[in-house]
Formats: structure tokens, C-alpha cells, sequence
């Protein structure tokens, strides 16, 4: 049974919330003995937290006060490149660097700067991801996700947090959103999930939309039940976030027989306004476009290969050394699936 624990907050006395809802579901409880903590926000754009768009860098600073009673470590604030502004220079306007400057043992790390080390996955999606060297040598994750609306998804949370762990461009994966979402939690899989409700962003999500005050604070060990009882807060059924879904069936977590603690789902209650449906549906055919027109160009280089080793060796010859269900199974792997 997932517990998940629902904090209240004014804005005000941060660092008491997140301690609550931490202690409520005992969530530092394997963090004995780990030497380096690395604690991701979703920090997607350079905009305030006052904006709905990112983390309020009070709740990670409550986070590192957190860490440092429990044990002596290492604690990494990591983040990748966005779409307009570097990992540095988000760090900087949104005053993460400050952190940094004040803990003797935290530091900012742009993990788009960082060496990268190619890792084999075999996952739903991504044959291989290119995975910062900072996270090689992590042993405890804190994901802290942002309660949001999404343009193509309904809804962002914790889970989605971990799409920010890709390296290199993101956008053409968007089609591919389930699955990516699979592959990323469980190679990334957080030990703590947090989800910064002082203020959301409803509508034209998950940059682009509107400020909503909503006042909570939500954590759990696992992100699924976290995202859940966080979509069930806005007004969004869970059923209807089609990656969510896909993360509850593949494993990742669960959203039944959730135990809240904290603060009861009806007494934090609201209602996000989402975009007009015509502009969802349109999203949703772009995608699947998108993800059709991957497929084509692996199917084209399925048969390119295929040319290429019948005009070397000859069909004779890769009969002799390939069975039939090597060869399709070699065709569903270069056709299905992604390398980052």
C-alpha cells in the first residue's frame, strides 16, 4: 500500500512542510550510508517558481537541511539544458547557485556539461540513453516535480521529471512520451519523490500557462501514487493521463489503495482549467505523426541494412548464419526502438 503524505502550506515556514511531509512517510529511511544525493527539480524553463512553471528553491533548501541532520555527503542539485537557457544560467536566475555558495557540501551541476557514458537499456523505448557521469557515481535520487497542466499530457508531476534526464533534445521523443517515461523511471528511479504544489501552473502548461496558488506540498516513495493523488487534487482522474497509465502497468508504481496522510485529498481540493479540447486533439494527432514518421525512417534503415548485407554476402549466406526469428527480431529492434 503506497503512502503518500499531503502537506498544507501558506508559503510560509517551507522548510517545517517539507520536513512533515517527509517524516510522515518516513522517506529518508534508506539514506543511511549513501555518499552522494542527487536531488533533481524540475526547473524546465528560466522562470520563477511565483510563475507555476518550476521549483520554489525553498523546498530543495528544506531538502538539504533534511539531508545534512540525516548524514555527512555529497548532495547534487542536477539539472539538464532547456529549450532556452543553459542549466547555468537557470541555476543562476532562479537563485539555485546561492545553495551552492551557502552548504560547503552542495553544488550545481549542469548535467547537459557533464561526460557522458553510453548505457545499454533494452527498455520499452530506448535501446541505449547517454547517462551524465554525475548520476553514475549517484546513489540517492529526490525527484521534485512541479503540479502542473500539460499542452499533450493533461498533467506533469514526478514522473515526467525524469524526461529532464535526457540529454540532447528532447522534443523528438515527445511522441514516444509513455514509453520514455517507463524506460527513465526505472533507470532513474527515485528513492524520494516530492511534487511542489505552493503554486501550480493550470492551462497552457507546462511553461506557458497561468499561476494557481494551491498551497501543498506532496511526497511519497512511490511516484506514481505521488502523481495520482496529485492529479486527483487538480480535478484530473488519473485514467486519463495516458503515461500515468502506462507507468502503473509497466510496474513503476501504483495508484490503488493509496494511503494519504497528512491532509485529506477533499480538504486541498481544486479544479485546473486544462486548454481548449481542439487544441489538445491537435496535439495529439501531431504526435502521432511524429512517432509514425520515426517508425518510417528506422523502417527505411531496416531496409537499408537488409540491401546492404544481401549485396555483400548474399541471401544464401545470411540464411546459412541467421534464423528467421534472428532476423526479426533484428527488424523489431532497429525498427521500435530509439538510441538517444
Amino acid at each position: 500500500m503506497p503512502l503518500v503524505s499531503v502537506i498544507k502550506t501558506d508559503g510560509n515556514r517551507i522548510d517545517e512542510a517539507v520536513s512533515k511531509a517527509v517524516d510522515l512517510i518516513n522517506g529518508l529511511e534508506n539514506l543511511k550510508g549513501k555518499k552522494t544525493v542527487s536531488i533533481k527539480p524540475n526547473l524546465c524553463t528560466p522562470k520563477s517558481s511565483a510563475s507555476g512553471a518550476t521549483v520554489d528553491p525553498r523546498i530543495v533548501e528544506a531538502l538539504i537541511e533534511k539531508i545534512r541532520s540525516a548524514v555527512s555527503c555529497q548532495i547534487n542539485i542536477v539539472e539538464t539544458n532547456n529549450s532556452t537557457a543553459s542549466a547555468d544560467k537557470t541555476f543562476h536566475y532562479l537563485g539555485y547557485d546561492v545553495l551552492s555558495q551557502k552548504y560547503e557540501n552542495v553544488r550545481c551541476v549542469n548535467l547537459s556539461s557533464d561526460h557522458k557514458v553510453r548505457v545499454h537499456l533494452d527498455g520499452e523505448i530506448f535501446s541505449s540513453i547517454r547517462v551524465p557521469e554525475s548520476m553514475i557515481f549517484s546513489d540517492y535520487l529526490i525527484s521534485v516535480g512541479k503540479l502542473k497542466t500539460h499542452v499533450d499530457y493533461r498533467y506533469t508531476g514526478v514522473l515526467k521529471n525524469q524526461y529532464g534526464f535526457l540529454v540532447g533534445s528532447r522534443a523528438q521523443y515527445h511522441g514516444f512520451m509513455s514509453k520514455a517515461i517507463v524506460d527513465l523511471n526505472r533507470f532513474y528511479k527515485p528513492d524520494l519523490s516530492i511534487i511542489d504544489g505552493i503554486v501550480g501552473m493550470e492551462g497552457f502548461g507546462p511553461t506557458d500557462g497561468t499561476p494557481k496558488p494551491i498551497g501543498v506540498i506532496i511526497a511519497s516513495k512511490d511516484p506514481v501514487a505521488a502523481d495520482a493523488t496529485a492529479a486527483r487534487i487538480i480535478g484530473i482522474k488519473p485514467t486519463r493521463i495516458g503515461y500515468l497509465k502506462y507507468a502503473k502497468k509497466k510496474g513503476i508504481g501504483t495508484w490503488e489503495n493509496i494511503e494519504v496522510v497528512g491532509s485529506d485529498i477533499e480538504e486541498v481540493a481544486t479544479s485546473f482549467t486544462f486548454i481548449p479540447a481542439r487544441y489538445y486533439y491537435l496535439g495529439k494527432i501531431a504526435l502521432t505523426l511524429q512517432r509514425f514518421s520515426r517508425y518510417a525512417e528506422n523502417l527505411a534503415e531496416v531496409f537499408r541494412l537488409t540491401r546492404s548485407g544481401l549485396s555483400t554476402l548474399g541471401f544464401s549466406a545470411i540464411k546459412k548464419r541467421t534464423s528467421y526469428s534472428e532476423l526479426w527480431s533484428l527488424v523489431r529492434s532497429t525498427m521500435f526502438r530509439l538510441e538517444e
